[in-house]
């Protein structure tokens, strides 16, 4: 299923969500959207992985705001998403320069994460 999620500072966040089971989190790197995880959205869900995979601001499908490309913005965009839908027990799978900063740049934004 495809759809939107709107987060705090009206930016409007693709995400494809397929599957059931154990939720993994498909963030990608620059300068690519959440295709680059195509055959792994096919695939994995026959496994009972429910796959989520985003397009973060300014990439694919989410909303292109003229500023507001910080990491504060963008970690705040990947926790809108998990908070929207109640995401537990997470895997991240991630690329490029995400793989470095992000996942722990959102757990200390928010300590319940």
């Amino acid at each position: 299923m495809a759809y939107y999620i709107q987060i705090d500072n009206n930016v409007n966040i693709f995400v494809e969500d397929i599957g059931n089971g154990k939720p993994v989190l498909f963030i990608h790197g620059w300068p690519v959207n959440h295709i680059m995880y195509e055959y792994q959205l096919d695939v994995l869900p026959e496994y009972g992985i429910r796959c989520i995979a985003l397009d973060l601001r300014g990439f694919g499908k989410s909303d292109r705001p003229f500023s507001s490309y910080s990491y504060n913005e963008m970690a705040d965009d990947i926790r809108g998403v998990i908070d929207t839908l109640k995401l537990t027990n997470l895997t991240n799978c991630l690329f490029n320069r995400w793989c470095h900063c992000n996942p722990l740049y959102v757990q200390t934004r928010r300590a319940q994460y």
